[in-house]
């Protein structure tokens, strides 16, 4: 009897102790992981941003804010604000960007009373070749950096058109600017995303904006960018500037609204808060700037000589009516 109460002791401290190990083995195990600590939607979108360019599988947030927590526990579409977001003073995080990277997302809580969110990402490339990409885009926009930011933005959109041809024949496998600077061949979204990298590197703001496009009524989901050159926003399409080969044309470069035809703007880029900060007029380039002095000269030359010649004849007349009265 004695020896059966003993055991019994023995088996119930060794159920406290597993108990007690059970229940701390997770808070030892996620108090090891580092944690990033977030109060705003937009300091978690930024975190998101740089846990993609720094390619982490996994990585835990603490919610230090109740109204962002709340955010995320009843917006069962959280990932959609993730898709739109800009941070204009860290571009290359903005979720805009950094979204199209990732080929699966999922949140969710450590438990039900915690303020951990554990984010796990999974990337369309290997970390070695997100490396070397961002690298050699860092190196390629210093060197196509030019002296003012008309001439960056052109060096850019003719740059990309040259290196690249537009894939017709896609299957989804280079659909981002990572894949396609790899097999020198890919579609709008790679465009896009290759120029907002370039531009945000030489530090000239851009946007992503994605919607439709197409003429005749057979539009399309299409990608493209706005871009800021000496303080106005203007449309820019390189996708539809590559004419195939090294053939570069500008029918749809630095574009204002009204002059940016079979474009149809989607989602938050429809709005009009936003469509209203882009230039009605599109930008005047340095060669339009000339052709237009000099297509000017005629119209400003005439009013001149007309004058001169009314001048000369009321001249004439005056010393024709003095040589009559002296005679």
């Amino acid at each position: 009897m004695i020896m059966l109460m003993k055991f019994y002791k023995i088996n119930i401290r060794l159920f406290m102790i597993i108990l007690i190990l059970i229940l701390a083995a997770p808070v030892t195990a996620n108090a090891k992981v580092k944690k990033i600590s977030v109060s705003t939607q937009d300091e978690f979108f930024t975190a998101l941003g740089h846990q993609v360019l720094e390619h982490r599988a996994q990585q835990f947030y603490y919610i230090s804010s109740d109204d962002l927590k709340k955010q995320i526990t009843v917006n069962r579409d959280f990932q959609q604000p993730f898709y739109d977001h800009y941070n204009p003073k860290d571009p290359l995080a903005s979720g805009c960007y950094t979204h199209l990277a990732i080929n699966d997302f999922r949140m969710s809580w450590y438990n039900v009373t915690s303020r951990t969110l554990n984010v796990t990402m999974k990337y369309f490339v290997p970390n070695e070749t997100m490396d070397e990409y961002y690298k050699e885009m860092s190196d390629l926009a210093k060197e196509l950096r030019k002296d003012n930011d008309y001439e960056s933005v052109k060096a850019v959109h003719d740059y990309i058109i040259k290196r690249v041809e537009y894939d017709y024949n896609s299957k989804g496998t280079n659909y981002t600017d990572i894949e396609g600077f790899r097999e020198n061949r890919m579609v709008c979204q790679g465009y896009s995303m290759a120029a907002y990298v370039l531009l945000c590197d030489m530090g000239i703001p851009v946007r992503i904006v994605t919607g439709t496009a197409g003429a005749d009524g057979k539009s399309e989901a299409h990608a493209w960018n706005v871009v800021q050159v000496d303080g106005k926003w203007y449309n820019l399409d390189v996708t539809w500037d590559d004419a195939g080969g090294d053939k570069v044309v500008y029918d749809y470069f630095l574009k204002g609204r009204n002059d940016f035809p079979y474009h149809l703007p989607g989602g938050m880029y429809a709005d009009a808060a936003f469509n209203s900060m882009i230039s009605e007029e599109s930008y005047l380039t340095p060669m339009e700037l000339r052709n237009n002095i000099f297509s000017s000269i005629p119209s400003l030359v005439f009013p001149v000589i007309s004058v001169l010649v009314i001048y000369c004849f009321i001249k004439i007349k005056r010393r024709e009516n003095t040589y009559d009265s002296i005679s």
